[in-house]
């Protein structure tokens, strides 16, 4: 039971004979003939314990899971790919399958009345009504394999405007947010908002986003003591949190709020973004490592405390586990918050963490999703690449770091290869393999792929290599017949394909690292908000090649902008007396205005 966690409240789920997922449990059930029951938790999830803690200490439920189920046991920050396909609409999910895999029935939080039922009626119906189900099954499986087919279509202006009109009917203009409660902080719809704005300045776009993002700081979303946003609110107004603490959110709106600071600098937002830094370093940050850990336990007690009757009561429970997607996820927003305080702490700490992963996750061939202690474990996910890459990307464009471009290349070649569609386009969630039920069949999920078709745009602009824009958009062209469907889960969508209708804008800097000039015109480079450029330093000596590939003399400190294949005449070394000053004037539109 030593991989297994339960709650840390007296409880027997431990006394229920958990399987891992894999090929064992699956061949154990249709060796016995026996129904598979999926239990798929979480360690920070509130009622995943008092899952634990009712009905999975019932005496009689236990017994019945013992005698008639194979009983497996997934956790869902360490299987994603579990929780995708087999998710029932929350956690805890609580499914029932057949010996191969397929769903009988499911359900997330289930009382122990209910389970002992559920128990006994699944387990009896697989017993006498099998030859009944299994035909059922199969066309179900048959209409869903087809379902995952791809609808592609060309990329337009209208589609960015449609989810832009989408994301205006969900927003809520009496609490900020957007739908009613439960109320999640959407940090992907927030982005869209930001880049939205910054290609088109709109007073209500910006009221979005100062109603959203001050209700969450300033209401029960964040913990006012410690710093850090909790998962969700229970209530429209913001005002009763689910109380778990997750790297992934936390990073995220991280970014949003240091994003936030550099586009409206008179909003207080630098306040939030060095708060959330502050309990990230204090409570997840494990210098054994040098990364961060995956969550913080929900507690609702301890919340609810002072500091003093918190000191006492004790710190809710820590994942410590690295994962590696999350932690670039932190990167990514460290390195934000870094060019948006000017703090190179930030700085310091996401390249720390970048090394981690580097030495830590990466094979050279795979990147691991995570790491318990005692290894990297389940390489290949589509998440990870996704954020490992764009966090190396953003690496690239501080300036700072010039074999980052040929790292993010590298891993990018290697998702290619793992998870592209050659046929179709898009990218995978996992790479094809010998699994059990539903893991053999994979899906192309929409903001993931919607992020590696980005950040292989941003690789084509820094490198000049037409190849990975071509693989971006026949990505993005395979979401078109479907996009309406996620909601306003399409944001990150409509993100990429408003960069992909734009052409490549690319600021570049040549000159030595320690020319006073050179240093001048980066500094202006990097305050630029273009949501659809990218930036590079090239130091002669040290890319000459890059600057011989592109044209540019190598004798000369000058910055060029370029846009698609034409660049400007060199800016000389006088613009930097606008260095530390304001941006450039904004850039022209990247595609569609919210409206």
């Amino acid at each position: 039971m030593a991989e297994f966690h339960f709650s840390p409240r007296p409880n027997r789920a431990g006394e229920i004979a958990w399987r891992p997922w894999g090929d064992a449990a699956f061949a154990e059930a249709r060796s016995e003939d026996k129904p598979v029951l999926l239990a798929i938790s979480a360690v920070w999830c509130h009622w995943c314990h008092v899952m634990d803690e009712t009905s999975y200490s019932d005496g009689e439920v236990i017994r019945g899971i013992n005698e008639r189920f194979v009983p497996i046991r997934v956790d869902n920050d360490e299987r994603p790919d579990v929780n995708r396909r087999y998710n029932m609409g929350g956690w805890p999910t609580t499914a029932f399958l057949t010996p191969d895999g397929e769903i009988l029935n499911g359900a997330t939080y289930i009382p122990p009345d209910a389970m002992r039922h559920y128990v006994t009626e699944v387990a009896d119906i697989w017993r006498d009504k099998r030859d009944e189900l299994e035909p059922r099954l199969r066309e179900l499986k048959a209409r869903e394999t087809h379902a995952h087919d791809g609808r592609p279509g060309d990329l337009d202006p209208g589609i960015v405007g449609s989810i832009a009109a989408l994301i205006r009917g969900q927003y809520d203009a009496e609490y900020g947010g957007f739908g009613r409660e439960p109320k999640f902080p959407q940090p992907k719809l927030l982005r869209f908002l930001i880049d939205a704005y910054r290609r088109t300045p709109d007073d209500d776009v910006a009221t979005m986003l100062h109603k959203t993002l001050a209700a969450m700081a300033s209401g029960g979303m964040y913990d006012q003591l410690e710093g850090g946003f909790f998962r969700y609110s229970t209530t429209r107004q913001w005002g009763i949190p689910h109380f778990e603490k997750m790297l992934e959110d936390n990073a995220e709106l991280l970014w949003i709020y240091s994003e936030a600071h550099r586009t409206f600098p008179a909003a207080g937002y630098e306040r939030v973004a060095r708060d959330v830094m502050r309990w990230m370093d204090a409570v997840l940050w494990r210098e054994d490592v040098r990364a961060f850990s995956g969550s913080q336990d929900a507690d609702e007690r301890y919340y609810t405390l002072d500091a003093p009757g918190r000191a006492a009561h004790g710190s809710p429970f820590v994942d410590r586990r690295v994962y590696a997607g999350w932690n670039a996820l932190a990167a990514s927003a460290y390195l934000a918050a870094a060019n948006a305080l000017g703090e190179d702490p930030a700085h310091d700490r996401a390249v720390a963490v970048m090394r981690s992963l580097g030495e830590r996750m990466w094979d050279g061939t795979a990147l691991a999703h995570f790491d318990r202690g005692d290894g990297p474990e389940l390489r290949g996910l589509l998440t990870d690449y996704v954020a490992v890459i764009t966090a190396v990307l953003d690496e690239y464009e501080t300036g700072r770091h010039p074999n980052a471009l040929p790292a993010a290349a590298e891993m990018a070649e290697a998702m290619r290869r793992a998870l592209e569609d050659p046929v179709a386009g898009g990218f995978w969630d996992a790479p094809a393999r010998e699994a059990p039920g539903r893991l053999a069949m994979r899906e192309k999920p929409i903001e993931d792929g919607a992020a590696a078709a980005e950040l292989l745009l941003r690789l084509a602009a820094l490198t000049g290599d037409e190849r990975w824009r071509e693989s971006a958009t026949r990505a993005l062209r395979g979401f078109v017949g479907e996009y309406r469907q996620w909601g306003q889960f399409a944001a990150a969508f409509g993100s990429a394909v408003a960069r992909a209708l734009a052409e490549p804008r690319l600021v570049v800097v040549i000159g030595p690292a320690e020319d006073p000039g050179a240093r001048a015109l980066w500094q202006i480079a990097a305050q630029s908000d273009d949501p659809c450029g990218v930036r590079q330093w090239l130091v002669p000596g040290r890319d000459d090649v890059r600057i011989a590939d592109r044209g540019y003399p190598a004798e000369r400190t000058a910055a060029y902008v370029c846009v698609g294949t034409a660049c400007s005449a060199s800016l000389p070394p006088s613009w930097r007396a606008r260095a530390g000053g304001s941006p450039p004037t904004r850039h022209a539109p990247c595609g569609c205005r919210v409206a």
